[in-house]
């Protein structure tokens, strides 16, 4: 047993954990990093990280080592202390990662007669906890510069297309894209001709690597194996694989990936990727890369084939159904004839995630399958459809609005059933969209009557049907209405702002002011924020709106006199993602600014998490030149996004606010208070700022105060008041936020 002071755990030891994962460039050596710290810590000898199906990570023992599996299952069942060879009796525990899932879980064996006391299981379980929070963020960060790289490799492709390059310079984009992908030096696209894999396209680092232009007969080649199998082939010892040619090895070939390429859904060549660097692996990260590539190229290799004629289609090419131009044919015949038409118009819940995951031709398959489950559901005399991306929509005539329900539940049943796609479960959803048509409807209207319904549904949860009603077109002509309304708002000054007070926790002076955005509508009167901003968003208003927002809080701002100790506070203004990656940003705050006459070190600027993993090369680029201008920029929420730790050290950032859940879950027990501390710790470690959001109780207070966070915010002190009272509190005795001693 080691001596633990009583709280270490929750503070230096999880903090300089934190920063040691923050360090970490990948997730294997985050993993390996942090089972070595936790040995170091515990004093024990042996670490394993496992999942139900694998070891991923094991310090002390090899990961296939058989004493691994026993160590445990001796931990699992809690049988006693395990023989472990040069070590002697051990003694185990586990912790899961995530209590919740228990998906990943960490065994720690200790040599020794002693058991593992509670002080030490405290930090065990904070360790695993920061682990878990740390691996999220990195995880998102790979995952999505990596997608990022394919899409831009793919897109290299779609405009070969679009400027009708040639066939045979197409294919010579996609093997150009596919070295920059993985940095190799050899890559090759085989097609099919009549049993026969012919060499497409072929594009090197160098002429030495290249091969003569050979025919490639089916029963060779690692590029033949991707293309029977329909999978995946990798082999990391090329010249000692089973698909090693004497060209390659003689060239020096040392690793190869290769994977399957379709049109249409179905099997027409392979693409191949050779590395000649000695000790080279590839990774299961790139092995995905290959694969959604693969299915990228394989779309666009389907575009560029079918492009003349794509648009002359009646049918889907993907599912071969009717697609939406035989669909409306159908209803518009079956409005002719003054039959009543039911229109169900269904989009699948959680379908890009499939995408996103085991790739497009993963995608496909899965559209095919839905496509036969809803077909099979339906009587032969209704219509189905596919519309595109994940839409479908059937026609059913004469029917009753209860047998139109059922049928909408059956549908819903049939789609949500899971799926077999590749190899693996696949599980998703559907929202559905019912409308019924009219004397003197037109078939646009009913279409879009479903699709208004359909999107009801969705916003709902989804996974249920929603039958139209003309309130909710009522609804979306009101949103558009308020769309036109806030445009003129921005026009005519309808906006105005509100100031929340940020207080100093242990003197109670106005440190800053949260400037709070309000609409005063002419006829509707206040607006929420709630209702307007994501509208601004979602129409790219939110740019004007910001920079009239930043204008006002600055004259605000510069108009205060001094508080009653001659203190001046400053001025924080929310900035959206759009807002940050506006080219024009910055010389709006310079302008602002000057115009303003306001000192820019009095000004912060706020972002959220999430701004971090939008193009984070542009968003350092810009949080670089506000903060040469002086201004100050705080991260809004902490705690709820993907932020990396190691983006706080190397972006430009003065202040934390942390999330109100924090705040709220510090009375909550000895893991709120603990998680809170440590990211005040943090603060500490990296020179920032903590402020609290969402102080209501003078217990939430107490605790801040001991943590030692500098500022809070919240109703305990004060609600937004407008700019002419909060001037006024500024200055007058007895007026300002009493902080509760």
């Amino acid at each position: 047993m080691i001596d633990l002071p009583s709280d270490s755990w929750s503070t230096s030891q999880l903090v300089e954990f934190l920063a040691l994962l923050a360090e970490q460039p990948d997730e294997d050596r985050a993993l390996r990093a942090a089972v070595e710290r936790v040995l170091e810590s515990l004093d024990a000898e042996v670490g394993v990280l496992f999942s139900r199906d694998e070891v991923t990570t094991a310090v002390g023992l090899a990961g296939d080592d058989p004493q691994v599996m026993t160590l445990i299952a001796a931990a699992q069942s809690g049988t006693g202390p395990v023989l472990v060879d040069g070590l002697g009796e051990c003694r185990t525990t586990i912790v899961a990662l995530d209590p919740r899932t228990d998906a990943l879980r960490l065994l720690v064996a200790r040599a020794g007669a002693e058991d593992f006391v509670p002080e030490e299981m405290l930090l065990l379980r904070g360790m695993a906890w920061v682990l878990h929070l740390a691996l999220r963020p990195l995880r998102v960060l790979v995952t999505l510069n990596e997608r990022q790289r394919v899409l831009e490799a793919v897109a290299r492709v779609q405009r070969a297309i679009a400027n009708r390059a040639p066939l045979p310079e197409v294919f010579d984009t996609v093997t150009q894209s596919a070295l920059g992908l993985f940095g190799t030096e050899l890559a090759m696209l085989y097609l099919a001709d009549q049993g026969i894999l012919l060499m497409a396209s072929i594009s090197t680092v160098a002429e030495k690597y290249r091969p003569p232009a050979w025919r490639v007969r089916l029963q060779t080649s690692i590029g033949r194996a991707a293309y029977t199998s329909g999978g995946l082939v990798r082999t990391d010892n090329y010249p000692g694989s089973p698909y090693a040619h004497p060209e390659l090895v003689g060239r020096g070939a040392q690793a190869a990936m290769a994977a399957p390429v379709r049109e249409n859904g179905v099997i027409v060549g392979s693409l191949v990727t050779f590395s000649f660097r000695a000790g080279q692996s590839f990774s299961d990260l790139q092995e995905q890369t290959l694969l959604t590539f693969a299915d990228q190229v394989s779309v666009a290799l389907s575009d560029a084939k079918t492009l003349a004629t794509a648009q002359h289609a009646r049918r889907d090419t993907v599912t071969g159904l009717p697609n939406r131009v035989l669909f409306l044919e159908r209803l518009e015949q079956a409005l002719t004839r003054g039959v009543r038409a039911h229109v169900l118009f269904l989009d699948l819940d959680r379908f890009k995630l499939v995408n996103d995951t085991l790739g497009h031709s993963a995608g496909d398959e899965l559209l095919r399958q839905v496509g036969n489950r809803l077909r099979d559901r339906l009587h032969t005399a209704n219509c189905l459809a596919r519309f595109g991306g994940d839409e479908y929509a059937v026609l059913v005539e004469d029917a009753a609005p209860d047998e139109i329900r059922r049928l909408a539940k059956r549908m819903l049943d049939a789609v949500e059933a899971p799926y077999l796609v590749r190899g693996e479960e696949v599980t998703v959803g559907a929202s559905i969209g019912i409308a019924v048509s009219n004397d003197g409807t037109l078939a646009g209207d009913v279409l879009r009557d479903a699709d208004t319904a359909m999107y009801r549904a969705k916003h709902a949860g989804g996974g249920r049907f929603v039958v139209f009603e003309k309130s909710m077109h009522t609804v979306l002509v009101r949103r558009a209405t308020l769309e036109t309304e806030l445009r003129h708002a921005v026009e005519r000054d309808e906006l105005y702002l509100v100031f929340q007070p940020i207080l100093e926790l242990q003197t109670g002076r106005v440190h800053t002011a949260e400037a709070l955005v309000r609409w005063r509508h002419p006829t509707r009167g206040i607006i929420s924020p709630t209702e307007f901003i994501p509208l601004a968003e979602e129409t790219g208003l939110i740019v004007a709106i910001g920079r009239q927002v930043l204008t006002l809080a600055c004259e605000q701002a510069a108009s205060w006199a001094p508080g009653i100790d001659g203190y001046l506070p400053g001025v924080s203004v929310n900035l959206s993602t759009r807002q940050l990656l506006d080219p024009g940003l910055v010389d709006d705050i310079r302008q602002i600014i000057e115009a303003t006459g306001l000192d820019p070190t009095r000004l912060t600027l706020e972002i959220t998490e999430s701004a971090f993993v939008n193009d984070p090369n542009t968003v350092l680029e810009r949080l670089q030149q506000i903060r040469d201008i002086g201004v100050r920029l705080a991260i809004d929420d902490f705690g709820t996004g993907y932020s990396s730790l190691s983006y706080l050290r190397s972006f430009p950032v003065d202040i934390l606010k942390i999330d109100r859940s924090f705040v709220e879950g510090v009375v909550a027990g000895w893991q709120g208070e603990a998680f809170l501390n440590t990211i005040v710790r943090l603060t500490e470690t990296l020179s920032m700022t903590a402020v609290g959001e969402g102080v209501e109780t003078e217990e939430q207070l107490t605790a801040l105060r001991v943590l030692g966070c500098q500022l809070g915010q919240g109703f305990l002190f004060a609600r937004p008041m407008d700019a002419a009272e909060f001037s006024q509190n500024l200055t007058e005795p007895g007026n300002l936020p009493a902080v509760p001693a």
